[in-house]
């Protein structure tokens, strides 16, 4: 049987309408929508996240403030080069310490309103000196250059407290809290003493090893101490000079 080709019947050509039906339409605009939406939440989180790193930027440089301010007779004369480069350690430093330094320098209103104030850290400072047998000028004097009678100060290094007592020597005076004042006055005098003891009552050489270290001390001597330890040596004594007057 053949196919006569001319006579096969083709499905008619299928028109499509001017404009699209209403479905079709619909489901266009909602993904139109949908598709501005989404824009939008993208640009918002853009914004957020911008705002977010200008807000960390903004407390890196706070918490970096309060890492090189020394708040001492209204910060008198400058850093020195080792004492700049002593505070850069503080890239290293754990986010406690960090934060720790800022509340003690910038947010004293943060502060445990159990802390004594100086009118008691001064009359602890009696007690101590008449149990250690330690001059209470000295311990005034120290306690003033190390931290400014601030009981939760923490240093760039680590040190803590009222004396500024690192932890591995806090361990070894037996100081549990160097936050507490009178631990930390009782173990920094204690060591103080120690070192006047050491040193034969040479008050230079004892304020050189509390701040530069013993080993520092005996091995290169006071006529090689930084400038650092020369400067703290300085304070010291004005601080005496002052009670006395």
């Amino acid at each position: 049987m053949s196919i006569d080709p001319l006579k096969v019947i083709l499905p008619q050509k299928i028109s499509l309408p001017a404009t699209p039906p209403k479905s079709i339409q619909t489901g266009q605009k909602l993904f139109e929508e949908a598709l501005s939406e989404r824009l939008k939440q993208q640009e918002s989180l853009k914004n957020s996240m911008e705002k977010a790193e200008e807000a960390i930027a903004r407390a890196q440089i706070q918490l970096m403030q309060g890492l090189f301010v020394e708040d001492d007779e209204k910060l008198e004369g400058h850093f020195s080069v080792m004492k700049l480069m002593e505070n850069l350690t503080a890239a290293a430093l754990t986010k406690s310490q960090i934060i720790d330094r800022y509340v003690a320098i910038q947010q004293p209103s943060l502060l445990d309103s159990r802390q004594p104030g100086r009118d008691g850290i001064e009359k602890m400072i009696d007690q101590v000196a008449a149990r250690i047998s330690l001059a209470p000028e000295l311990i005034r004097s120290v306690v003033a250059a190390e931290s400014s009678f601030n009981p939760t100060a923490v240093s760039p290094v680590g040190a803590q407290g009222l004396m500024q007592l690192m932890p591995e020597t806090a361990q070894e005076l037996g100081v549990k809290d160097s936050f507490d004042p009178q631990q930390n006055l009782l173990g920094g005098s204690r060591y103080l003493k120690q070192l006047l003891d050491k040193y034969n009552g040479d008050l230079d050489h004892a304020l050189a090893a509390y701040n530069w270290g013993q080993g520092n001390v005996d091995r290169r001597g006071l006529e090689n101490m930084p400038e650092e330890t020369r400067n703290y040596l300085a304070k010291i004594k004005t601080h005496l000079k002052k009670q006395s007057t």
